[in-house]
């Protein structure tokens, strides 16, 4: 359970215990990246007016640990989401921040580029490219990137 104390709790490669670090980011990602390609900046506050978490990851990883990771965190490609009754307004919402989206994969990358660390690979609409299931305006998780590079960021607002 989580203190509502108005305390930040902060995790950044690399001035933090990384033993420590490693847990969390396991945690998260369902598996543990090579410490040596590992980048990472994990902000968790809690207080009065609610949760603000952002957290982003960039690492090498295995094919199977993308898989592990698709399967973790219930992610979704862009056109995926489109496809969703349930799902395809509060994402276009995200992506576009408007009501119609005439490209919704550069919409996606140019979201994810907006939103990424500078640490992170940039965002391109021929990458790998997928959000947690409903993602919306207010928590969203995006991964994305090319071969063996795999970038992560979350944002929960609530």
């Amino acid at each position: 359970m989580r203190k509502y104390d108005g305390i930040e709790v902060r995790y950044r490669s690399p001035e933090t215990d990384l033993a420590k670090s490693l847990q969390v980011i396991e945690n998260l990602l369902g598996f543990a990246p090579e410490p040596q390609q590992l980048d990472f900046d994990l902000s968790f506050w809690a207080g009065g007016s609610g949760v603000y978490d952002k957290l982003v990851i960039s690492c090498s990883a295995t094919p199977e640990q993308w898989h592990i990771l698709k399967q973790k965190l219930d992610l979704y490609s862009p056109e995926d989401a489109l496809a969703r009754d349930d799902w395809r307004e509060d994402f276009i919402w995200l992506v576009a921040d408007d009501e119609v989206c005439s490209d919704i994969l550069a919409a996606s990358a140019q979201f994810i580029n907006d939103n990424k660390a500078p640490f992170q690979d940039a965002c391109l609409d021929s990458h790998t490219l997928y959000f947690s299931d409903m993602s919306d305006v207010n928590g969203w998780t995006a991964v994305w990137g090319q071969g063996s590079r795999l970038n992560y960021a979350y944002f929960c607002q609530g």
